[in-house]
């Protein structure tokens, strides 16, 4: 790839609200209330209540995730039609659907239409808190492999960041025992990410099966851009595109 090219890389949900965009990118605030906003016409009136600087909608794990996908859809938007064009994108976990989303795939609406299909499947198949996730740094595979089988843990790892920086999921009781254990072991840092689904794991098979009656009956188009999976680094959809075509976002208007 030539040196100046650019890829969007949308991330999953997001745990925390630090920055403030608008201090490097003046137009986000608008935008990202403009989104906001039709959001809420959609999903519910709690959406506006969110502030970057309170959170208040962080231990809510589905209302996060629409703050997320608005968060990710309000950057792209901004970039699209200040004419900077990605030549691929790639969404994390739950970050496929903004990544759809700016692309053209889908619309805005449907994003927020999978996300609440897919919260709402996993809780009709999972009910209760009894799922978890957790971050380990500076253990190996084979040391938290280790820990798992000597404390009898039903555990999976669901991401390698490096080869000692991991994520996990499984049963909660289980996520809180091996943190103990893992800064008993040595972790340089061990938490709970706060949540209470097992994303990634086989846990959620049958929650697929309930979601895919949905995603095969939306609205589901081409893409503009070319979207790679994060699983096999290959074309998740057969695509045409030139750098020359022009890709816009139909930016909300202000509320």
């Amino acid at each position: 790839m030539a040196e100046n090219t650019i890829s969007f890389v949308f991330p999953a949900f997001i745990s925390d609200y630090r920055d403030d965009p608008s201090l490097s990118v003046p137009a986000f605030n608008d935008v990202f209330q403009a989104y906001l906003t039709m959001a809420a016409s959609s999903v519910g009136n709690e959406l506006l209540t969110f502030h970057p600087g309170s959170n208040p909608l962080l231990q809510d794990e589905l209302l996060n995730q629409y703050i997320s996908y608005i968060y990710g859809c309000s950057s792209a938007g901004i970039l699209l039609n200040s004419g900077v064009k990605p030549v691929m994108t790639a969404g994390y976990s739950m970050g496929i659907y903004a990544a759809l989303y700016s692309t053209g795939s889908i619309s805005f609406e449907t994003g927020l239409l999978f996300i609440q299909k897919a919260y709402e499947s996993i809780r009709h198949t999972l009910p209760g808190n009894h799922y978890g996730m957790c971050g380990v740094i500076g253990l190996s595979e084979k040391d938290i492999s280790g820990i798992a089988v000597h404390h009898n843990l039903n555990l999976a790892i669901v991401n390698r960041n490096s080869d000692h920086s991991f994520i996990i999921a499984g049963d909660s009781f289980h996520i809180n025992v091996f943190l103990l254990k893992a800064r008993d072991e040595g972790a340089l840092h061990a938490r709970s990410l706060g949540v209470t689904i097992p994303y990634h794991t086989s846990l959620l098979a049958e929650a697929a099966k309930l979601l895919s009656e949905t995603v095969f009956t939306a609205d589901v188009r081409a893409p503009e851009i070319p979207v790679i999976s994060v699983l096999s680094q290959e074309l998740i959809q057969a695509y045409r595109y030139t750098l020359e075509l022009p890709c816009r976002l139909p930016l909300p208007s202000k509320p």
